[in-house]
This record gives C-alpha cells, sequence and structure tokens, in this order.
C-alpha cells in the first residue's frame, strides 16, 4: 500500500512530529507500509536493531524515537539510498543512535549479534520488465527471502525477532521460507486498506523459538481520505 494523500509533504519533504525525510526520485519514498512495519515491531527492549534495505532511512528514524536506548545500523545496496539515509539520519536527533553502511546484504558482516532486524522487503519479483523507477527496491533483483533469513539466522541473537511486512499473496511462501532456517512466527497482524476491505498487507514477527502465534488485524481509513481510529492510536507519536 502507498497511502501518501494525507501525509504531510512540503518540497519533497515528509515532516513527522520529531524528524523529517528528505526525499529524492532516485529513491523509494515514503508509504504506509514503512510506517505501519515501524510502528508495530516490537523493538521496546531491543538493544541492537538492523534495518536491512533502509531506503530514505524512515525505519531506523522510527525506531529510534520508539525506543531511545536503542543501537541501529542501516543497511542499503544502493549508493543513493545509503546516502540519503545518512544524510536523513544525521540531521536528526536520533544521530547518535544510528550508523548507515553502503553495504549489500549478501555481503554484509557484523561483530556482534542483533536482537531485532527489521526489513520492508521488495514485494515483487526479478522479471525481464524491470519497474522503471526503483527497480532494486520494488523487485527481488539483490534481495531473496532465502537469502534475508539465511542472514539474519548468522547474525540475529537467539531470543531476538525479526519483523516484516508484505503482501498477504505471499505469506506461504514467507512462512516455508522462514521454517527451512528455524525461523518460526510469533505474533501476525492482517491489515486492510479500508474497513471491512480487502487484507492486503501482513506484518510478521518471527523469532527462533517457537511460540503460541498471537494474531491480531488493523485497518488503515474508516472511509476514503479518513484515517481510522486503529490507525490513528498506531502512529500518533510520528504524525504532526
Amino acid at each position: 500500500m502507498y497511502l501518501n494523500l494525507k501525509y504531510p509533504k512540503v518540497n519533497n519533504h515528509f515532516k513527522f512530529r520529531k524528524f523529517t525525510i528528505k526525499q529524492e526520485n532516485s529513491v523509494f519514498k515514503v508509504g504506509t507500509d514503512g510506517v505501519l512495519l515501524g510502528c508495530l515491531a516490537n523493538i521496546d527492549k531491543a538493544t541492537r536493531l538492523l534495518d536491512i534495505g533502509t531506503g530514505t532511512g524512515l525505519l531506523s528514524l522510527i525506531s529510534a524515537q520508539r525506543n531511545p536506548s536503542i543501537s541501529i545500523t542501516a543497511i542499503d545496496s544502493e549508493e543513493e539510498a545509503a546516502s540519503l539515509a545518512k544524510k536523513n539520519c544525521s540531521e536528526s536527533s536520533f544521530s547518535k543512535n544510528i550508523r548507515v553502511i553502503h553495504e549489500d546484504l549478501n555481503n554484509y558482516f557484523s561483530d556482534f549479534l542483533f536482537d531485532y532486524i527489521i526489513c520492508n522487503p521488495p514485494f515483487f519479483k526479478a522479471s525481464k520488465q524491470l519497474h522503471q523507477k526503483h527497480p532494486v527496491a520494488r523487485q527481488q533483483i539483490k534481495f531473496s527471502y532465502d537469502l534475508l533469513f539465511a542472514k539474519a539466522k548468522e547474525i540475529i541473537d537467539k531470543d531476538g525477532k525479526l519483523g516484516l511486512i508484505f503482501p498477504t499473496e505471499g505469506e506461504k511462501e514467507v512462512l516455508s521460507k522462514a521454517e527451512k532456517n528455524n525461523f518460526y512466527p510469533e505474533r501476525l497482524v492482517y491489515i486492510s486498506g479500508i474497513r471491512n476491505g480487502k487484507i492486503k498487507r501482513i506484518f510478521i514477527e518471527f523469532s527462533l523459538n517457537k511460540k503460541e502465534i498471537l494474531t491480531d488485524s488493523i485497518y488503515i481509513e474508516e472511509s476514503p481520505r479518513e484515517w481510522s481510529s486503529q490507525y490513528k492510536k498506531l502512529t500518533a507519536d510520528f504524525y504532526l
């Protein structure tokens, strides 16, 4: 979902309560999926977070605001995105919490383990017909779920969590690839664009330990262009 009709936008900036996201045409822009993922992730007790495919730096900044004591590493395979994320994070009041690195996930290694890994992955399979804008952010060219879970298993703490958001059509595939790497869902949130509408997205939080799965749902709009009370409550600390 990309519902940006009511985001406060001035000169290609998105102003949130405690930080501003500068945007460029070469980098995938702020959308509802990223905001949802950042707000739904259970990072209250996390101390080290890895943001994979950071883009504008949105997830890192939301995470830093939600948990001021967290240490964040943000990576992106695209030089333009890493540069923009570094700029956005360095100009925020959370700059000391966030380190941005230009690196491909496949080549990334860490000297320490993370207790939360967050990722808003490319939704579409790679094909000969590439998206004209942001092909790497939109299509799985440099990314695959096999790579994500395999790499996450190497660098996540034994009690760590992995949070993702993706279209509901991919649920079976993601769950299957997760289980192959011993990641198990412990929390699922089904997301509709509008009240009583079709479920379009799913947020899943994984861990390396099998637990009882908690399931919830949320819808974004009560009616067209009217945010639901659920969404307003979830994002109240961020929107102006």
